[in-house]
């Protein structure tokens, strides 16, 4: 029997076309991703970090020692937007290109990048992103809102966290806008990665599986098949994703900033991530000019022993965090342990520190130098971290995330059980007399009796968490390049940034970390496929 032609031609088409299709899909959802391309695209004058790619690809809205920039890539052509004493942060581009809207206090605005027209977007909202349909998302209140165009229909996503020190910022459209991808964070110290369902409202968790963890940002990659975020999981930072079909956490890159200027914002267009990088060195050094220690990694966190002639310090490349200790002109740098944040014991020869166990919590932990003997001082699910031992020996003080809020904790020295001396706190620091504590919370430096009694705020316009040294003349901490205490500058920074964990000697010369900022700059992280 003779088959019809015409019928035979259409159904071999059909066929043909069906098997494209399938070879196609079947090849593209094969294709996973492989190691991406790193290559340094530009820079503006200061530090960057924060990005935002605009849709055309072309033109970057970049953060930069607190100013706003306009960066075409394609011509190089820069130029600076805002000059304001408040710093804007969070910068997005409208999907027209048309504005770009950015964080200012506790409100967003929008500019025109060609005219450099600025305008109040949204009061009382912050961490503004859009969708490619003009939607966007905020946060307000530490609640995740979302909004149609033109800001009509607000509706709360996310209620704020039970806990009053945790919020929420990076809110993230998926490219289909039905998603939401955000941050979690805990005074900037810990961080989880969740999603919630722009529709419903149905919020999940993505990682949160190590409660040291201190994710900065997240974007959409892959078409939305996969989630990567910038985290510090394997000890600097680098690009982790998300794998949702084989529900796995994956590592993207090699670390690319050990540790960072300031909180690093991302962006990502097509297959492109974007993001700044800080490239430093810093060494131990005294405040008077007199080198401590001096070597191609980075030294910092300085802790003086009792007598003033040893120094401990964190010594830190890549992933790996290293306690060692030297000398007061650097002689015999000697490794004593795994960890970071180390503080002496009076008696000079135990280091107390902070150490992530293989779950990756942090507890606290201490060192016998004189034998290489470590002993956990802390076990908790929760993060214990920024141990201080009392000048009388007898007990730690530390901060802990045990119970909900990040608080002040003690326990003996020589073991036993763990108090709670406040509701809300971090980087505790005994006086000299063991009588008081000073520590950070709510943006303000507070003293208090050793048991928590009679708190007191001395100083107000702390933005992050940090600890302070106790000196003749009062708790002294770093803010915008000065040492100072509450009422007096003691120390001129200007002119050679710290990081902001120091000491001081018996003396009363302080031991510092200057750094030696060698570029910054950003980089693209181009994503490549290899078949499965």
């Amino acid at each position: 029997m003779r088959l019809p032609i015409i019928p035979l031609v259409v159904a071999v088409a059909l066929l043909a076309a069906v098997a494209y299709i399938f070879t196609v899909v079947t090849r593209s959802d094969q294709k996973v991703l492989s190691v991406p391309r790193l290559t340094r695209l530009a820079d503006v004058d200061g530090i960057e970090t924060e990005v935002a790619v605009a849709p055309d690809g072309n033109r970057y809205a970049v953060i930069s020692s607190g100013n706003l920039w306009l960066l075409n890539v394609s011509t190089g052509a820069r130029q600076q937007l805002t000059r304001t004493p408040e710093p804007p942060a969070f910068p997005a581009w409208a999907p027209d290109g048309k504005q770009i809207t950015f964080t200012r206090g506790e409100d967003t605005f929008a500019i025109d990048p060609d005219t450099g027209t600025e305008k109040l977007f949204i009061a009382n909202a912050t961490s503004l992103s859009w969708s490619a349909t003009s939607r966007t998302t905020f946060v307000r209140n530490r609640e995740l809102w979302i909004a149609n165009p033109n800001d009509q229909n607000e509706r709360r996503l996310v209620e704020a966290d039970p806990t009053p020190d945790i919020t929420i910022r990076t809110p993230r459209f998926s490219p289909d806008a039905l998603q939401v991808a955000y941050i979690k964070t805990q005074l900037n110290l810990r961080g989880e990665v969740w999603t919630v369902d722009a529709t419903n409202g149905a919020a999940s968790p993505l990682v949160a599986d190590r409660p040291a963890e201190n994710p900065l940002d997240v974007g959409w990659i892959a078409g939305g098949r996969n989630l990567a975020y910038l985290t510090n999981r394997a000890g600097a930072y680098s690009l982790w994703q998300i794998d949702f079909a084989e529900s796995k956490i994956l590592p993207l890159t090699q670390p690319l900033v050990t540790i960072p200027l300031a909180r690093i914002g991302m962006a990502v267009w097509k297959d492109r991530i974007v993001l700044p990088r800080h490239f430093v060195d810093s060494n131990i050094a005294l405040s008077d000019g007199t080198p401590v220690v001096n070597t191609e990694k980075l030294e910092l966190e300085p802790a003086v022993s009792p007598d003033g002639k040893l120094v401990a310090y964190t010594k830190a490349e890549d992933n790996n965090f290293e306690i060692w200790t030297a000398g007061l002109h650097g002689e015999n740098p000697t490794f004593r342990t795994v960890g970071h944040e180390p503080r002496f014991s009076p008696n000079g020869y135990e280091i107390v520190y902070t150490h992530a166990d293989l779950g990756g919590n942090d507890d606290v932990w201490k060192v016998d130098i004189r034998n290489g003997r470590t002993e956990r001082v802390t076990d908790a699910d929760e993060i214990d971290v920024a141990g201080d031992p009392s000048p009388d020996g007898r007990s730690i003080a530390f901060a802990s995330a045990r119970g909900g809020a990040i608080s002040i904790w003690t326990t003996p020295s020589s073991g036993g059980k763990r108090f709670r001396i406040n509701d809300g706190g971090y980087g505790p620091r005994h006086s000299a007399d063991s009588k008081s504590i000073a520590f950070w919370n709510r943006q303000g430096l507070w003293t208090a009796d050793a048991d928590g009694k009679n708190p007191r705020e001395i100083f107000h316009g702390l933005r992050e968490p940090l600890k302070a040294v106790w000196t003749r003349k009062g708790p002294a901490f770093l803010i915008s390049g000065e040492i100072r205490t509450a009422t007096e500058k003691l120390l001129s920074v200007m002119d050679h940034p710290i990081w902001p964990d120091f000491d001081v000697m018996p003396d009363g010369r302080f031991v510092i970390a200057p750094i030696d900022i060698r570029e910054t700059s950003l980089w693209a992280i181009d994503l490549t496929y290899k078949e499965k």
